[in-house]
């Protein structure tokens, strides 16, 4: 009787380990990523220089590509420096678009630009506020004010 309970509770443990390591094993495996839209990189940015609909099709490293790119569009054509990196656009971006579907009708560099000036991350050599009050408008301004600031608190 008593070599039964041993074995029933060698059993025991061994399920319970062997289920623990597997779990271990489940936690380490990266996220899934969605496939993609499988479009090549130039038809990708051809259509999100239209509008944002492609967007959500996007998995993550089609998306920080095509933050890298506009970012060096940004560069090289205006003289302006993007800091953040494409992983936090690619972040705001998708907020955006949850938060309000009509901006899906904006291209991407439009989209970028109007992010980077909202974080004053858009270095263009303007003054923050000059540059956020001429680009959101005076109640826009006001709202990203007060955003930036409960974000600043939060911190």
């Amino acid at each position: 009787m008593k070599k039964n309970v041993g074995l029933v509770v060698f059993g025991i443990v061994a399920v319970v380990l062997f289920l623990g390591f597997m779990n271990i094993q489940a936690k380490k495996k990266p996220a899934e990523e969605k496939p993609g839209v499988g479009l090549q990189f130039p038809d990708m940015m051809n259509q999100l220089s239209r509008n944002m609909t492609l967007w959500s099709r996007m998995n993550l490293d089609e998306k920080k590509q095509a933050i890298n790119a506009v970012i060096a569009i940004y560069k090289s054509r205006d003289n302006v420096a993007v800091l953040n990196t494409p992983e936090t656009y690619a972040s705001r971006i998708d907020e955006t678009l949850a938060s309000d579907p009509a901006v899906m009708n904006l291209d991407i560099l439009t989209m970028i630009r109007i992010l980077a000036i909202m974080d004053y991350d858009y270095y263009n050599g303007k003054n923050k506020d000059a540059l956020a009050r001429e680009t959101l408008g005076e109640k826009a301004f006001a709202e990203n004010q007060t955003r930036r600031q409960t974000l600043a608190q939060g911190r």
